[in-house]
């Protein structure tokens, strides 16, 4: 994997942790030469993964809207960053640029991103990765609606290969078969 689309969210949350792992996750992508392609904001923990991305000489590329260049403070560090008009086309910009997807903690955005690659994955148009960062159980009530709508039949029991879920960094250098480079 050459590129990986971080899916996180605008604020630090509500832990330290949250900036803690993102932190150590922009870390381990620049160390690792896998690009980091994110929403171009310089805030939340969108913010720090592509900071310590950067910091450790890592390639960052932002995809921004002209409305939120503002609100998420558009990060003027990073390699190389696209403003566009639409929420659309800037998730249809990092799907293209992205080798697989990254799905830390995030709000209702977060969401929106990770459901759109996930049901893109289902209708089979495209394969790539989408890792889950299910860190402190965060999305553990989300693994059991998506259980729910397989229960009541609405989606079928393959849905669960679509996604790959992970609880801690050891197991994402595993999933991104990645050894810790200094």
């Amino acid at each position: 994997m050459k590129s990986i689309a971080v899916y996180c969210g605008s604020s630090n949350g509500s832990e330290s942790i949250f900036a803690e792992i993102a932190t150590e996750i922009g870390s381990l992508l620049a160390v690792n030469n896998i690009k980091v392609i994110y929403g171009g904001g310089d805030s939340g923990i969108m913010g720090v993964v592509s900071n310590a991305a950067i910091a450790n000489e890592g390639q960052v590329e932002g995809v921004i809207t002209n409305h939120l260049v503002e609100k998420e403070k558009k990060n003027l560090n990073i390699s190389s960053i696209q403003v566009v008009e639409t929420m659309h086309e800037r998730k249809i910009a990092m799907f293209n640029k992205a080798d697989g997807f990254l799905v830390l903690p995030g709000g209702v955005g977060t969401l929106e991103e990770f459901f759109e690659v996930l049901s893109w994955k289902q209708l089979q148009i495209h394969r790539k990765p989408i890792i889950l960062f299910n860190l402190n159980n965060y999305w553990s009530q989300l693994i059991e609606l998506i259980d729910k709508t397989i229960d009541c039949k609405f989606t079928g029991e393959n849905i669960k290969d679509a996604y790959i879920v992970v609880d801690n960094t050891a197991e994402l250098r595993k999933v991104l078969n990645i050894n810790v480079k200094n």
